[in-house]
Parts: C-alpha cells; sequence; structure tokens
C-alpha cells in the first residue's frame, strides 16, 4: 500500500478533538501539500510568512505546533523562531517549531536548533515522518500544558512547593510587592532573577519523574546556599525558579547569579541510576534600572532575557536583549574556522558566533584530547560530558 494510501485509510479525527497546527511558508504548493498530510487528523492553519505567523500565534491560543519553513518574506524562519523563544507569553514560547528547509546542510540545521527549533525535516517531505512527528510533539505540548495548569494551581493553594521545600510563586509576588514598596519608600535596589535548567524537557523525556523530582530539589539546594538569608528563592513553575533579592543592584545580583551558574556547572547531578551533567540560563532584571514598576513587570522582563540566553546556547545570563541576541543582519553568513572565530572573539563580535558553537566547539575536542592525553591534565571526564552534551543538541 503506498504512502498516501496508508494515510487517507487512517480514520479522521473527530473535528472538536483536533489539535490546531499552524503551517507558515510563502509556498502555496508546500502548504497545501502539508495540509493534505495532517488534514486527516489536525486543525490546519495557514500563512504565507513569518509576520503573519507571529500575528497568528499571538492572537490564537489554541495552536499548539508550529510547521515553519526558513526562506520566507518580511521575516524569516530564523527570526521567527528567536522571536517566538523571546515571547512574553508562556503559551507562544514554549510551542513546539518544527522546521522543513530544502537547504540541507549542517549550517541551516545548527543555526535553526541554536535559534530553538523543536525539530528538523528536509524537503523533498516525508509524509509518514511529517505526520509522526506532528503526533509526537503535539501530544508532548498537550502533557506540558496540563502539567503548567496543575502546576499553576498548586502553587496558588500553598505558600511552600511541596517537592523543592522553596517558596511558591504566590508568595514571591505577595513578598515581591512588599519588598518593592519598602524599596520605592526608602529609594533602595531590588533585582529579580529568573533560572531555567538548559534543555530540562529533554532530559524529562529521556529520565522521567523521579528523576526529573530529583534534579528539582538538586538544584533547589544550590540555589539556596549560593543566596543570602535576605533572598526569596521560589518555585515558580514545572522547572522554573526565581529569586528576589532586595538590596541589590544589578553589579550585586549578577555577582549572584555567576555563583549560582558557576555552582551548578561545577559537578554533575548524580543518582543511583545517572550522572548527568546539567547547566542553567538566568535573567536578570533591577529596579530603577530596568523598565517595570510591579514585581511582575520585573519578573516578565527577566524571564524574557532568560529565554533569551537559553536561545544563545544556555549555560550564561541573559542582562539586556542587545548582550544576547545580534541584529539578522549583524549575523555571519558563512560558517568560520577557528582562527576566524577567535579574532571575533577578540573584536567583541561573539555574538555572532552563536548559531555556529556546537560546530565550534566539536572541532576543538581532537585537541583537548590530545592535550590531555599528553599533559595529564585529568580532563578525561569534562571531555566525555561535553561530548554527550553536543550529542544531545544534535
Amino acid at each position: 500500500m503506498s504512502q498516501n494510501m496508508e494515510m487517507k485509510a487512517e480514520i479522521a479525527t473527530p473535528q472538536a478533538e483536533r489539535v490546531r497546527v499552524m503551517v507558515a511558508d510563502d509556498s502555496r504548493v508546500i502548504r497545501k501539500a502539508i495540509t493534505k498530510i495532517l488534514n486527516n487528523e489536525f486543525d490546519l492553519v495557514e500563512v504565507g510568512d513569518g509576520e503573519a505567523a507571529w500575528d497568528q500565534l499571538l492572537r490564537d491560543e489554541s495552536i499548539q505546533v508550529l510547521v515553519s519553513d526558513i526562506e520566507m518574506p518580511k521575516l524569516d524562519g530564523y527570526s521567527l523562531i528567536c522571536r517566538v523563544r523571546a515571547a512574553e507569553t508562556e503559551r507562544v514560547r514554549n510551542v513546539p517549531i518544527i522546521v522543513i528547509t530544502g537547504a540541507d546542510d549542517e549550517l541551516t540545521r545548527e543555526r535553526a536548533f541554536a535559534c530553538g527549533a523543536t525539530d528538523f525535516i528536509i524537503k523533498p517531505i516525508d509524509g509518514v515522518q511529517l505526520l509522526a512527528r506532528t503526533r509526537a510533539h503535539a501530544k508532548l505540548d498537550q502533557t506540558t500544558r496540563k502539567l503548567e495548569e496543575t502546576s499553576t494551581a498548586l502553587e496558588e493553594q500553598s505558600a511552600v512547593d511541596p517537592l523543592t521545600q522553596l517558596h511558591s510563586r504566590r508568595y514571591f509576588i505577595q513578598r515581591g510587592v512588599q519588598d518593592l514598596a519598602y524599596v520605592k519608600r526608602h529609594n533602595n535596589d531590588l533585582s529579580i532573577i529568573r533560572v531555567d535548567i538548559d534543555n530540562f524537557r529533554s532530559i524529562y523525556k529521556k529520565y522521567g519523574d523521579q528523576t526529573s523530582d530529583q534534579i528539582l530539589v538538586w538544584l533547589a539546594k544550590i540555589l539556596v546556599s549560593s543566596s543570602r538569608k535576605e533572598d526569596t528563592v521560589a518555585r515558580i513553575g514545572g522547572g522554573e525558579f526565581a529569586v528576589l533579592a532586595p538590596s541589590s543592584g544589578r553589579m550585586e545580583a549578577a555577582v549572584l547569579c555567576e555563583r549560582m551558574r558557576t555552582g551548578v556547572a561545577a559537578s554533575p547531578f548524580t543518582n543511583e541510576s545517572a550522572t548527568i551533567p546539567l547547566t542553567i540560563s538566568l535573567g536578570l532584571a533591577s529596579y530603577g534600572r530596568d523598565p517595570g514598576e510591579t514585581t511582575e513587570d520585573l519578573l516578565t522582563l527577566a524571564e524574557q532575557r532568560m529565554t533569551l540566553a537559553k536561545a544563545a546556547g544556555g549555560n550564561r545570563l541573559g542582562i539586556s536583549y542587545q548582550e544576547e541576541a545580534p541584529k539578522p543582519d549583524e549575523a555571519v553568513i558563512e560558517q568560520p574556522d577557528l582562527e576566524t572565530a577567535l579574532k571575533m572573539l577578540g573584536s567583541d563580535e561573539g555574538g555572532k558566533l552563536v548559531p555556529f558553537l556546537p560546530d565550534l566547539v566539536t572541532r576543538c575536542i581532537p585537541l583537548l584530547e590530545f592535550c590531555n592525553r599528553k599533559l595529564d591534565l585529568g580532563l578525561g571526564f569534562a571531555i566525555e560530558s561535553l561530548k554527550d552534551k553536543l550529542s544531545d543538541m544534535r
């Protein structure tokens, strides 16, 4: 039986139960081809460019998967993905993105994943593969939404997170209102920090509930030990944490962020069944230095900056958009060699290297292994951990 006949033979999903999928491609032929593959099971929305896709995502809360081309007018696929991953609304920010492109090369793939793509498919489109991957990402998105709804309900009922024993989101916001009112009366400093585990969704899929819960407890202890007594550390979502730092301006809060980041990266998480190297991304917003008059304003800004830090590769602090995300027209057109990359770093142009970092690091591994053998540097575990992380990124 042919591929098309197999798909037609499947029983159509009732309209009321269908997941809504948006297809963004400037080719009407490609859009219709994708629609023909998915229409029997999903509720499809078609748009012809990146700007239209962005507007539709903001308006339509029911969209659970985005299928996007790279080369599009007005806003290309790379810029669309970056904009989605930096969105203020969590629903938009977390939507799975399947990239479909005719550019069959590693550069396009790496750049798409560096921007935040969830999956990658090469044209001509394999209908069975597209259908299977759309199903998988739709199911994961539905599960994630249910977990977030359950987590939010629990947070609203308690001031303490039952898993990590940190403060809840509800307590964090209440305490933030109090601390911010004091800051305004006394002309003092206050900063808010957002913290996420890099690639936590992939870790959850690989290791499951028990190990993921253990990781959250492990991270909570590191965050508390890195903070001061007067700081408020909270778990505000599934794998999301925040720190309220009174009497801390931009510099003091940045030092706190670095303590937390290095504390996590210093040694891998270990339990009876796995050893997992982990990193975190952080976003920082400071009252008086950044726009925002309420705790929610500053928390939202810190979250946007943390998201940009994750999109730039993770394991870093996001302070401002300009520092984390170079403009599209400043991006490197061709993949640089190592010598060029070092020169760019020396010229403060490191931001342009972000899409090419996985390949650059991979090319350095043979040199690291050779130096480790000849100089007895004791880097064996670190190199193997680096290989594993690069493998997961690909």
